[in-house]
């Protein structure tokens, strides 16, 4: 069966986010990404900064005959490539390089490699490009085998969907990822809250943790994908200045036990840290990061 390429449009959502569900089915991991994160990407800042069509113009999508799709590419920083198989065609990779290698300046095309897709590392070595040794992406995951012991400390309260204004989330994901003060920071208390519009978006499975004050120090969203029973969280965070006292852990806790009730067997998450690790997540998917020489 061919397949030919087609630029990506809006109307294009739901098709991407069928066919990354479709590949997870057909692998019984992810390629590259998960609805999550491709839902993520459109809705949590780019659609609302107006940055959107600029991002649109780095996917591109290829179909078989049917009109059924054969491949995506994406782009977060790196591109990444999004295949129902690890032995996809020679003709069909030739043309996903072309796009990447057209979409990018001379000298700044990065690809992340799934480690266990051996002929796309070998395709990318073939064109010139090279394993970056300090470079690296990956899922991590943990079975859903049993419920997870919540304890939320004396003093903070669990709050969900719209029981949390987008400022505080705003705020706690600025303190949570250390940027505040910047650009940046100014331009997610005005834009944050984009993600309630993602089709994935459910208000039960968006926690926060919140303290007297009423600030969000800890957080976990989840999206769901029914058809492979499978959680993804995305954001994830907890206030720099209160780590350490097992709100984190609480919250993520809380999610795993939510997607659990609603038939989820396994949930993703990344990349790894010390934390993940610490509170029984383990590595899945890793990726090396190439770049053409």
């Amino acid at each position: 069966m061919g397949t030919q390429y087609r630029a990506y449009t809006h109307d294009d959502l739901m098709k991407v986010s069928r066919f990354l569900s479709h590949i997870h089915s057909r692998l019984n991991r992810p390629n590259s990404w998960t609805i999550a994160r491709f839902q993520f990407e459109i809705f949590f800042y780019q659609l609302r900064a107006g940055l959107l069509p600029g991002w649109e113009q780095n996917i591109g999508l290829w179909e078989h005959d049917n009109g059924e799709l054969a491949a995506v590419v994406c782009r977060d920083g790196d591109f990444y490539f999004q295949l129902d198989t690890d032995q996809p065609e020679e003709e069909l990779l030739r043309e996903m390089f072309e796009f990447i290698e057209k979409k990018s300046a001379p000298g700044a095309v990065k690809l992340a490699v799934p480690k266990v897709m051996t002929k796309l590392e070998k395709a990318a070595q073939s064109r010139g490009y090279v394993l970056l040794p300090n470079e690296s992406d990956n899922f991590v995951s943990i079975r859903l085998e049993k419920e997870m012991k919540v304890v939320i400390p004396e003093g903070f309260s669990l709050q969900c969907g719209e029981e949390v204004s987008d400022q505080a989330k705003a705020q706690g994901h600025i303190m949570a990822f250390n940027y505040p003060g910047t650009a940046h920071a100014e331009k997610m208390l005005q834009l944050y809250g984009g993600i309630r519009q993602a089709p994935g978006y459910c208000p039960e499975l968006d926690l926060s943790l919140v303290n007297g004050q009423g600030e969000v120090v800890a957080f976990c969203n989840a999206f769901v994908d029914e058809v492979n029973r499978i959680g993804i969280l995305e954001p994830v965070g907890t206030h720099a200045d209160y780590r350490l006292r097992g709100l984190g852990q609480a919250v993520i806790y809380e999610a795993l036990n939510r997607l659990r009730s609603l038939g989820m067997v396994k949930v993703y998450t990344g990349p790894m840290q010390p934390f993940y690790e610490r509170i029984g997540f383990e590595m899945d998917v890793e990726f090396g990061v190439w770049e053409k020489a």
